[in-house]
């Protein structure tokens, strides 16, 4: 299987890419760099999110149209402002992030206003589309999680006609999970007070060995 940056590297090489930039730009290149690649503009990101309470699934992306990928079709709703970029880290961490929409669809809104996004697993990709005859050619995973919290804003418009509105999703990381449990700690008081830990005396056992030890130096 291919690495990202080998993908990277085969899109930046690509026909349909390079015929697209070069008839932008009035250049002949042969290779594009990973920016150029980027500057054609055929850049989305893809939004699964499963939800947790009863069955449903929401495909949507930041598309000026519909996205078909892997026989699903993701809609173009609302406005993308902001995906934040997850942090890399040699340790395994809750590594949460946010997206931020505007303009959000109606029936959204009640979904997040009857809180039934309320802990749905979340799914973001990064694909490039062919900007010469459309179609996924390269797909990315960004981000694998849960729903945290929702915050939505409702504003009147200017022109008093229509409410504008804006919705910030906050998401935990799959690895949510290790912020529930302690990674380090001997006493037998904080060891029980975490949850699943409440009858395991390990610890107390320890300090029992420990108090009735005898501790002798050899000389």
């Amino acid at each position: 299987m291919a690495t990202k940056q080998e993908e990277l590297n085969n899109l930046c090489v690509h026909p349909d890419f390079l015929n697209a930039f070069n008839t932008t730009y009035g250049t002949n290149k042969t290779i594009l760099s990973q920016q150029e690649l980027f500057s054609v503009g055929t850049v989305y990101h893809i939004i699964t999110v499963t939800m947790a309470v009863g069955e449903g699934v929401i495909r949507i992306c930041d598309g000026f149209h519909d996205i078909t990928y892997n026989g699903f079709k993701f809609l173009a709703t609302g406005d993308l402002l902001d995906v934040q970029t997850p942090t890399k880290s040699k340790e395994i961490n809750n590594q949460g992030m946010s997206v931020k929409f505007s303009n959000v669809r109606k029936d959204y809104i009640n979904l997040i206003q009857q809180g039934k996004l309320d802990k749905a697993q979340v799914q973001i990709q990064m694909v490039f589309l062919n900007p010469l005859k459309g179609g996924v050619v390269g797909s990315f995973d960004v981000f694998m999680g849960e729903v945290d919290s929702t915050i939505l804003t409702l504003n009147m418009a200017e022109n008093d006609s229509e409410w504008e509105n804006t919705a910030e999703i906050k998401l935990n990381s799959n690895w949510a999970c290790l912020d529930q449990n302690a990674r380090h700690h001997a006493s037998d008081g904080i060891h029980r007070s975490y949850p699943g830990n409440a009858n395991d005396g390990f610890f107390s056992k320890a300090g029992k060995w420990n108090s009735e030890a005898i501790w002798t130096a050899k000389k």
